[in-house]
């Protein structure tokens, strides 16, 4: 009886330690989360460097028959976020970031790319969430599958969120890879290949019809 009691006890404190560790894994963010500070001047440089190149990439003028390829670093995408996508959502797509989320980071590797950020669950507690998406082109058309879900570094299985995800997508409709241009030229994204901290696009510049 009394070797029952033991075994049952320890069985609780484990099973209490493997909760309580569970609690404060899921308050701790992605090892890689550390969203930069748009007001520090080097941060800011950074960001304006990172949109420059992605337009000067974009718009140049190059062969019809030329397939190019251009790497964008999470350092670059990571400034570039920290101060510049409220801005673009207002702006060029008359959205606005949900009030429920802030800091919004990135993080390319292998198998695909991380979207972090903290996420206001229940009205005055902000936790860290990411979700790790790959992303695939075929036929000019952009298809996003999501592939895993952490609440802070807890794994949450992505069936839970399966019907959320699908309304979504059907919300949204197909994401067009081709990207118009002010000259009424278009740069067609044909691939998209995910590095450790980097993603890479290959693409072409199609004139005018």
């Amino acid at each position: 009886m009394k070797k029952l009691l033991v075994i049952i006890s320890a069985g609780t404190i484990l099973l209490l330690g493997a909760v309580g560790v569970a609690y404060w894994l899921s308050w701790q963010p992605q090892a890689w989360y550390d969203p930069p500070d748009y007001s520090l001047p080097e941060v800011k440089m950074l960001a304006d460097k990172a949109e420059y190149r992605l337009n000067e990439e974009f718009h140049k003028v190059r062969p019809i028959e030329d397939v190019w390829r251009l790497r964008i670093t999470d350092e670059a995408m990571n400034t570039w976020l920290s101060g510049r996508l409220e801005g673009w959502l207002t702006h060029d797509q008359e959205l606005e970031m949900p009030p429920e989320l802030v800091s919004p980071q990135v993080h390319a590797t292998s198998e695909g790319i991380w979207i972090a950020a903290m996420v206001d669950v229940n009205g005055n507690t902000f936790r860290p969430i990411a979700l790790q998406l790959w992303v695939a082109i075929e036929r000019g058309v952009v298809t996003v599958f999501p592939t895993s879900i952490r609440l802070g570094r807890v794994p949450i299985p992505v069936s839970v969120f399966e019907q959320m995800i699908k309304d979504v997508q059907q919300k949204t409709g197909d994401i067009s890879s081709i990207v118009p241009l002010m000259d009424d030229r278009e740069v067609e994204i044909q691939s998209i290949l995910f590095e450790e901290g980097a993603l890479v696009l290959t693409c072409q510049t199609h004139l005018p019809q």
